[in-house]
């Protein structure tokens, strides 16, 4: 088996070796280096080689670190490990979420499944890549929340990966814009593998951002992050993705619910009138630029259908991914990948998200300042597994959407942790630094603080004391 490690220099080890501990030091020292970190390899796993129909490399200025970036995440992830485990705790391991052991065991149950269709060597170092790239995350993310405040934190990590992202592509069209889409229609890929995995990408990105966004209106933040959800949606609409475009519509009715009210309804109605004017503009012959997302038909029932073909003819252990050509749907792609196994843990993995959802739901109907959150990791799951029918990425063990998943279940399972922590302690200062204004003041004092938000804020800095530094 040819080894898919890239090949360094004396010149490029000698440079590893020195920049690892400096790394590794910068970490230890500063919270808000390991949240660098985190944005960076969300960055790595949203980039990917991409190939034209011929199977040729459509190569971007970027391609070294494309063609190398699993073994960069992998790297990184560890050194992330390393840096950060100061910061993880027992209590904060306590907080992984079930969502992310489903994402480690279909991991490692594929690694174990490829030992039966491409040898023992390739089995192990899928187990060993498989651990190095989802322990870390699944470790680290839920330890980086110590307060509400703190929950913005994962909005940080996104933001790193955009800017990062972003200026890839910003670079990519200095050098030649032509390599920033691809096919005959010139479908936005950016930095990515294809056209759908940046639409994938860029709608989990604009809930995100919406979030940040809409739920802290006044802060001066709130313009960068309207920034960041229309340069998302441009990028959406440039991939031509009709997936992406329907997961951003899922997540934005979510988080908009509780804002705007039924209301909110008319935007699924205004995305169906507008595919049927962009179809009208067609039919007369006029050329949009956004006209792409009403060509190509149905794209998707022949795929399932061979999908369904290979899990017939080997439904306990699969065909292998390389023998797939299609991925269009996660459960049907798990099915056919390494059989009824992995079709099993997909479908467990998609019942305990909605699980997830309901119990943060729950939770938080009591609690106004955290049903934000509450939006938040309900829009993306609902978007994420939405998407999940039409692509296959719920087996991906270093994709951005597998990583965003990772900080979506983190993000709930750190609030639903405080929660339960504040209701069975009692304690009104834990309670407050999590917004849970509601175990601590009465009715009087609660309506007093809708009607001037401010009081709240001025009574915690009067009688109690900053529960910790803020990075």
């Amino acid at each position: 088996m040819q080894s898919s490690l890239p090949d360094f220099s004396a010149a490029q080890v000698v440079i590893g070796l020195v920049a690892i501990p400096i790394i590794i030091l910068a970490a230890l020292m500063s919270r808000k280096a390991v949240l660098v970190m985190l944005g960076i390899l969300l960055f790595l796993a949203s980039i990917g080689v991409a190939r034209d129909w011929l199977g040729s490399v459509y190569g971007s200025w970027l391609l070294p670190l494309q063609q190398s970036r699993n073994f960069a995440f992998a790297a990184l992830a560890l050194l992330l490990l390393a840096g950060a485990a100061t910061m993880v705790s027992n209590s904060r391991v306590a907080r992984i979420p079930f969502v992310s052991w489903l994402v480690l065991a279909i991991g490692l149950y594929q690694s174990v499944m490829r030992v039966s269709h491409e040898g023992v060597e390739a089995g192990m170092i899928s187990v060993a890549f498989t651990i190095a790239t989802i322990v870390p995350l699944i470790v680290v993310l839920p330890a980086i929340a110590d307060c509400r405040a703190d929950l913005k934190n994962y909005a940080f990590i996104i933001a790193v990966a955009f800017f990062l992202f972003a200026a890839a592509c910003v670079m990519q069209a200095v050098i030649d814009p032509s390599k920033l889409t691809i096919g005959l229609n010139d479908r936005f890929i950016g930095m990515a593998a294809n056209a759908q995995h940046a639409a994938v990408i860029g709608a989990s990105c604009m809930v995100f951002a919406a979030w940040r966004a809409w739920g802290e209106p006044f802060e001066r933040s709130a313009v960068l992050w309207i920034g960041i959800f229309i340069a998302c949606g441009v990028a959406v609409l440039l991939t031509g993705s009709r997936t992406g475009l329907a997961m951003t519509a899922v997540g934005m009715v979510v988080l908009g619910y509780r804002r705007i009210g039924r209301s909110i309804l008319i935007l699924p109605v205004g995305l169906v009138l507008a595919f049927a004017a962009l179809k009208v503009a067609e039919v007369l012959g006029i050329d949009l630029p956004f006209a792409r997302l009403t060509e190509g038909g149905d794209t998707r029932t022949i795929a399932w259908g061979d999908l369904i073909a290979d899990f017939k003819s080997s439904p306990i252990a699969g065909v292998g991914m390389d023998e797939l050509e299609m991925s269009e749907n996660s459960f049907l792609f798990a099915a056919a990948s390494f059989g009824i196994g992995m079709i099993g843990l997909a479908i467990l993995l998609a019942i305990v998200i909605l699980v997830q959802c309901v119990a943060i739901f729950r939770a938080t109907l009591r609690y106004r300042k955290l049903r934000p959150i509450a939006d938040l990791v309900i829009g993306f799951n609902l978007a994420y597994l939405f998407g999940a029918n039409f692509e296959g990425y719920i087996m991906s063990r270093n994709s951005g959407i597998m990583v965003l998943l990772l900080i979506s279940a983190s993000a709930g399972s750190v609030v639903l942790t405080a929660i339960q922590k504040a209701e069975e302690s009692g304690d009104p200062e834990f309670a407050l630094d999590w917004g849970l204004d509601e175990l601590v003041y009465d009715e009087e004092q609660l309506a007093a603080f809708e009607e001037d938000p401010t009081a709240d804020e001025f009574y915690e800095e009067q009688h109690l004391a900053s529960p910790h530094e803020r990075v």
